[in-house]
């Protein structure tokens, strides 16, 4: 099962640890959304486990319309019309244009399409899920909840569904006391 871990808090850092190397081990995938890696330096992640960083994935947010017109057809042009040989010159033509002009462009058109940072949040979240092809959204800490709770729909949309913890998914009774 693939699972993603919403740890924006950072507050239950030993249990989203222990709970995505119980992922890990049982042949899953787990990623573990954080705010900043700089909270989790002192507890690092299990080998395998991915982070992902919410602000630089926002960060990176480009509309498909933009990153076609200002990115890949540019790309693409040099590709067919310096082949062979040639590529070295296009791939470092390439790099000054993106420098220049693509990444000039793409700052000034930022301040219009990252506007709205719901939105914005909700295409970069549901594009992650879709890619891993998450099942299980696990709310990791009391921070995460209002996140999660503005993204239900997308979370649903994208096949996933949110739960507390791992234990809590696979209908298991929870540890300690379980009687009055």
């Amino acid at each position: 099962m693939n699972v993603l871990f919403v740890a924006l808090g950072a507050s239950r850092r030993p249990a989203v640890i222990r709970e995505s190397a119980r992922v890990v081990a049982e042949r899953g995938d787990a990623a573990v959304l954080i705010r900043g890696a700089s909270a989790w330096t002192g507890d690092p992640l299990p080998d395998g486990v991915d982070a992902i960083e919410l602000p630089a994935l926002e960060r990176r947010y480009r509309p498909a319309a933009i990153r076609l017109l200002l990115y890949r057809i540019p790309r693409l042009l040099l590709h067919v019309l310096l082949p062979g040989p040639l590529r070295g010159i296009g791939d470092r033509v390439d790099a000054g244009y993106r420098r220049r002009v693509a990444n000039r462009v793409d700052d000034r058109l930022a301040r219009r399409y990252r506007r709205d940072r719901a939105a914005v949040r909700r295409r970069v979240i549901e594009r992650e899920l879709r890619t891993r092809s998450v099942g299980l959204v696990v709310v990791a800490d009391p921070q995460s909840l209002v996140t999660v709770a503005e993204l239900a729909d997308v979370i649903a949309g994208a096949g996933a569904r949110p739960a507390y913890s791992i234990a809590s998914a696979a209908g298991r009774p929870p540890a300690g006391r379980t009687r009055g």
